[in-house]
C-alpha cells in the first residue's frame, strides 16, 4: 500500500531540491523497499519536515542517504508539514515549548506579520518543534516497524491457513 505513494526513482532525480546530490542518489539501497528502509525514511522526513519550515525535502533526502535508508519514502513524509498544516505545527511547537519550558503560553500580538510572529516565538517554538519532530520520528519508526511486522504475520497466517 504504502509503495503506490512514493514517488518513483525518476521523479526523485529530477527534483530541483535533490538533483545537485548526482550519483549519490543513484544508490540502489536508496530505493530498496525494505522493512528497515522504509522506517528510517519515513522517520527521517517526519522529523525534518515538523523541524524546518524550508529544505525539508533536501535534509531528510541527506540523512536517508547517511543512513542508508529508503530515499523516496524520506522525501514523502516531509509533506507532513504544507500550507494546510504548517500553522497548526506552529502553534502546538509553540505550545510544546513553552510548556517544556515553564514559561506561560502567551502567543505574539495579532497584529504583526507572520513571519515577525513566528520570530517572537524564538526559543519556545524551537524546543517545542524539536521535541514533537523527534517523538514523530521515534513514533513513525517504531509504528512502521511494527505494521511491517504485523502485515508479515497475516500473509504467513493466510498462507498457513490455505494450505490447511
Amino acid at each position: 500500500m504504502i509503495r503506490r505513494w512514493l514517488p518513483d526513482a525518476r521523479a526523485v532525480r529530477e527534483s530541483r531540491a535533490l538533483r545537485w546530490l548526482g550519483p549519490l542518489i543513484e544508490r540502489p539501497w536508496l530505493w530498496r523497499f525494505t522493512r528497515g528502509g522504509v522506517a528510517a525514511g519515513l522517520a527521517a522526513g517526519m522529523f525534518f519536515g515538523l523541524l524546518l519550515p524550508f529544505a525539508q525535502s533536501l535534509f531528510s533526502g541527506a540523512l536517508a542517504i547517511l543512513l542508508r535508508a529508503n530515499l523516496p519514502a524520506a522525501v514523502l513524509a516531509t509533506f507532513v508539514s504544507n500550507p494546510l498544516t504548517t500553522p497548526g505545527i506552529v502553534v502546538a511547537g509553540y505550545y510544546v515549548g513553552t510548556l517544556s519550558l515553564g514559561m506561560p503560553f502567551s502567543p505574539p500580538a495579532d497584529g504583526l506579520p507572520w513571519g515577525e510572529r513566528i520570530a517572537a516565538m524564538g526559543t519556545p517554538l524551537f524546543a517545542g518543534l524539536l521535541i514533537m519532530a523527534s517523538t514523530a520520528a521515534l513514533l513513525t519508526y517504531a509504528g512502521v516497524l511494527l505494521a511491517w511486522r504485523i502485515s508479515a504475520l497475516l500473509r504467513l497466517a493466510r498462507r498457513v491457513k490455505g494450505a490447511a
